[in-house]
């Protein structure tokens, strides 16, 4: 394989077709690494090799996609940001409104929505609050679902609160209305840094006025006013433009 991806650009377009995923977005250094590890996995020589693979073989393009979405999530996986969520953010972003519109935006098996429901019923919001999430990878979908995680199956009044759908966050628009809560944690650490902007910006015009957006705790918007942001928590972003 070529050590710099601008001389496999072409492959690299092949092989994002094959996949589904847009590979050029994401950082060099982490593609290169993923490519490596999925030739040696399936035994294969090239990258025109491995679009040819998963072209034919849907197995292999779950394993495919999966390794380079880099997939890792739990029920409420870093507590202290869902302990944040209920004391401080929704306080703010209840005000007067009369529903709350959550989006988890890359919501892999759905672990993250479903905590945030739980934090919700907790609050006695669940009831009045549309919960979303969506993912690129149908098969994460299929597995939100379920609701199971382990040996815990949860409610069904909880899983039938939630709505699922797939949606591509670089280049499908965002579901339509504005919402009050957005969580994008972890998704987009490997993309590079024009793309991460880009999502940054549609996820801050996917929010009502007020509304607040929540990454990851590696993660930082370098300049939240230029997309209408302000910070008002670790990691935790309010729209006020």
């Amino acid at each position: 394989m070529p050590s710099s991806l601008k001389q496999a650009a072409e492959p690299l377009r092949r092989l994002s077709l094959a996949s589904g995923m847009n590979l050029l977005a994401y950082r060099e250094e982490h593609v290169t690494e993923r490519l490596s590890r999925a030739l040696e996995r399936e035994g294969l020589e090239d990258v025109d090799e491995l679009a040819r693979l998963l072209v034919a073989d849907a197995a292999a393009r779950d394993r495919f996609r999966q390794s380079v979405a880099m997939v890792v999530t739990g029920l409420f996986r870093d507590s202290e940001q869902f302990q944040l969520l209920e004391r401080d953010l929704l306080p703010i972003v209840l005000g007067a409104r009369r529903q709350l519109r959550v989006w988890s935006a890359g919501c892999a098996d759905g672990s993250e929505l479903y905590s945030v429901g739980i934090v919700l019923a907790q609050m006695g919001l669940l009831e009045k609050a549309v919960l979303l999430g969506s993912d690129l990878l149908s098969e994460k979908l299929a597995q939100a679902e379920q609701g199971v995680y382990g040996d815990v199956q949860l409610p069904g009044s909880l899983r039938a609160r939630m709505r699922w759908e797939q949606r591509d966050l670089l280049h499908d628009s965002t579901p339509p209305g504005k919402w009050s809560v957005v969580l994008c944690r972890n998704v987009l650490i490997y993309l590079r840094p024009e793309a991460k902007r880009a999502v940054h910006e549609r996820l801050s015009r996917a929010l009502a006025l007020g509304g607040v957006l929540l990454i990851g705790r590696s993660e930082r918007i370098s300049d939240p006013a230029a997309i209408g942001l302000e910070l008002v928590g670790p990691q935790a972003y309010r729209r006020v433009a």
